[in-house]
């Protein structure tokens, strides 16, 4: 894998390629950056996983400093500037990341009404009444259900990708046994067989002899 990166604005700074492995994260490529030059970085993967694009503004603000992404066989692109480096970045050139954030789209509606229901807790709270906070609780329960239910669907119409046991594990990981279980017959031999999915498979596996 390839990965060229453009940050606007950046005179001067370390871009790393980081990726976890065995429960670290590790430096797989870094790259000096200067006067606003793309850099390449390498890496080398046997199926798509997900990396992390680190910068080390040298001596700057280190907030909004780590982009995740999905990596994948061939050149990605990621365009971003400098002051929201994260937040502003576009990757182009995997199609695990575009799913990715198709998925993300709709989580992010989830999220927003989340803190929604949580500022009218606070308010409702402030006022003592009992049948209004019941109310917003029922109510998050259920939004807690509607987004663990489009997540598990999600998983499973995308059988062929490696989102499918990623977000498995990170997303799903303490929902029924069934459901998982469910995601992981989902997954293509391909899939199955990646780093991802064989996570999965001995993780419902163990649940399963409990």
């Amino acid at each position: 894998m390839k990965v060229i990166v453009s940050v606007k604005e950046l005179k001067k700074g370390t871009l790393f390629l980081e990726k976890v492995q065995d429960s670290l994260l590790v430096i797989i490529d870094s790259a000096q950056v200067a006067r606003e030059e793309a850099v390449t970085l390498t890496a080398d993967l046997d199926h798509a996983e997900l990396f992390y694009l680190t910068l080390n503004k040298n001596g700057g603000n280190d907030e909004d400093n780590r982009i995740p992404f999905f990596g994948d066989h061939g050149t990605i692109e990621i365009n971003t500037l400098l002051d929201r480096f994260a937040t502003d970045a576009v990757v182009k050139g995997s199609d695990t990341h575009d799913l990715y954030n198709s998925y993300m789209r709709i989580v992010k509606r989830f999220n927003e009404e989340e803190l929604d229901l949580i500022a009218q807790y606070f308010s409702v709270q402030k006022n003592n009444n009992s049948d209004s906070l019941a109310l917003l609780e029922k109510q998050s329960a259920q939004l807690t259900k509607r987004k663990i239910l489009f997540t598990v669907n999600f998983a499973v119409n995308n059988g062929q990708s490696v989102l499918a046991p990623y977000l498995a594990l990170i997303e799903l990981n303490d929902i029924q046994p069934s459901l998982l279980d469910t995601i992981a017959k989902s997954m293509t031999l391909e899939v199955a067989s990646t780093k991802y999915g064989s996570l999965l498979t001995e993780y419902v596996e163990e649940l399963t002899k409990q």
